[in-house]
């Protein structure tokens, strides 16, 4: 059974991405449910991190801690509602590893026999075909945590300084010059604070926006790894066909050497001929060359298994049989297969997240129409000189504070606000329209799918049947031979009939596999549920 939030690294450090992920808790199956998804109460981006966003901090200068009674009231205000939202993020328990070594820090596995199970659980750890959809993913939830930080207040430590010299008028009765010159040196430490209080819906489109995207990257990323699954799958169930075909053919080999042994003892009672053993010998070599081209072809297609899952290509090990499937195995009804496939395929699932991420963004692009409140407040200090006229600087060192509320409505703007609004609207129109398609795309390939699945089913059986006929029909005319009721081209004939017969079944039953991998991904099932 695998889980994908609880696979620990094969000898191996993991990815950033995936210590990013346990840090944030992307858990895929929550992105999954039908019933809570695109809403889902439960999705990453709506918990916060362990550490909270803003630390108290603490100075021993008497200059910062003259702050405002307004300023500390915004900030204590803010970080109340942080603690409110925090929420605990409890990592999933770590699965046991599966026995492995390391080797220049890729994975090494046992020369034993693994199963099915295990080569996914391998390849969904190590494989790098889902990294760059992975670091997507880890992009999108990423942009969620910036859109939230727009609603957090901006802190901003400033500082001023230099000197000027100013020539001032003043009237002749006080200077007979006209003017006076004033130097100042200055230097102005200040801490500001910028928070947008009130924006009418434009940040919390931007959030939704940013969350349905970061749900279709997870999405995307989900259906990545289902396709891994099913590219494994399908790489196993031929290494395994080929191995299936060697052993054909090596019993192929073997009942060759039996005839030939026949024809041989038929010989030596002078039943038999110098051509007919000749045949018979030539019949056996042809099996060895066959039993030669199955082996390359098994070495070949377990090189094609190893490359899939992302192992170092010298690695050897066995394949457990594949997990036989009734013959009389029913299939769910079409219908009921394609509306799993409505409710769980990952390309639908990000389908619509693009179409609710456009309607945030129609909703943010409308919000531009509404007014902004902020808040802007500065706590400073003034450190200087001035001296008028070169008579002695006169010192100050002294606090200030500023309170500002700003109300801002756009009134014109040459139609940018229009152009976007319109900009939103085509996009979710587009993006509807990917949905209707991908919808169409996704029945196909489960209709696709099942009627494979069904023929390979069908064929399988008969394979069986053809199989057992040909194993009594060899046996049949061996005897004969051997009772001198058959000739030798009868006896021939059905062993080759009984060698491309097992070759068949082997074909088969791999088709089986294959075939029901891949209906297993055109209705978008979870990897963890294989």
């Amino acid at each position: 059974m695998l889980r994908l939030h609880r696979m620990r690294p094969i000898g191996l450090r993991r990815s950033a991405c995936l210590r990013f992920r346990r840090e944030y808790g992307l858990r895929f199956d929550l992105l999954m449910s039908a019933q809570r998804h695109p809403h889902c109460s439960n999705w990453p981006g709506n918990v916060s991190t362990r550490r909270s966003i803003m630390q108290p901090a603490r100075s021993d200068s008497p200059r910062i801690t003259r702050l405002s009674p307004c300023l500390a009231l915004a900030l204590l205000v803010h970080g109340g509602a942080a603690s409110a939202q925090s929420t605990a993020w409890t990592s999933a328990p770590p699965r046991d590893e599966l026995t492995s070594t390391t080797k220049g820090g890729t994975p090494v596995l046992e020369d034993r026999a693994y199963a099915l199970s295990e080569l996914l659980t391998i390849a969904l750890d190590i494989s790098p075909k889902t990294r760059a959809v992975e670091q997507e993913a880890v992009q999108a939830s990423l942009a969620v945590q910036l859109a939230r930080s727009q609603y957090s207040p901006q802190l901003n430590i400033r500082a001023l300084g230099g000197i000027q010299r100013t020539p001032l008028a003043i009237p002749p009765t006080v200077s007979r010059k006209g003017y006076f010159v004033s130097s100042t040196r200055e230097v102005f430490p200040s801490l500001e604070l910028k928070w947008l209080l009130f924006d009418f819906g434009r940040r919390r489109g931007q959030v939704e926006e940013a969350r349905h995207n970061a749900s279709a990257a997870q999405s995307g990323l989900l259906g990545a790894q289902e396709k891994l699954v099913f590219d494994v799958s399908e790489a196993y169930f031929e290494a395994s066909s080929a191995g299936g075909q060697v052993r054909a053919a090596q019993k192929a080999l073997d009942a060759a050497h039996l005839t030939e042994q026949a024809v041989a003892d038929q010989k030596r009672h002078g039943r038999a001929t110098v051509v007919q053993l000749a045949e018979a010998q030539r019949q056996t070599a042809a099996m060895r060359l066959a039993l030669t081209k199955a082996t390359g072809a098994a070495n070949t297609t377990f090189a094609s298994l190893v490359a899939t899952i992302g192992l170092p290509p010298e690695s050897q090990f066995q394949l457990a049989p594949p997990t036989e499937t009734s013959a009389t195995a029913t299939l769910a009804p079409l219908r009921q297969l394609i509306d799993v496939a409505m409710q769980a395929r990952p390309d639908v699932l990000a389908a619509r997240d693009k179409v609710a991420a456009s309607d945030a963004k129609i909703e943010s692009a409308h919000a531009a129409y509404r007014p902004t409140i902020s808040l802007s407040a500065q706590v400073f200090q003034n450190i200087g000189k001035i001296s008028s006229d070169g008579s002695p600087y006169s010192s100050i060192d002294r606090t200030g504070n500023a309170l500002f509320v700003s109300f801002e409505l756009p009134l014109f703007d040459g139609g940018a606000r229009a152009t976007h609004v319109a900009l939103a609207v085509s996009q979710k129109t587009a993006a509807e329209d990917d949905l209707a398609a991908t919808k169409d795309a996704a029945s196909q390939q489960v209709v696709q799918a099942y009627n494979n699945l069904k023929t390979s089913l069908e064929n399988r059986n008969q394979a069986l049947a053809y199989t057992h006929a040909s194993e009594l029909a060899y046996q049949a005319a061996l005897d004969s031979y051997r009772h001198g009721l058959a000739s030798i081209t009868d006896l021939t004939s059905n062993e080759a009939v009984l060698a491309q017969a097992e070759a068949s079944q082997e074909d088969a039953d791999a088709n089986v596999g294959i075939a029901r991998a891949g209906l297993d991904l055109a209705i978008g099932l979870k990897p963890s549920s294989h």
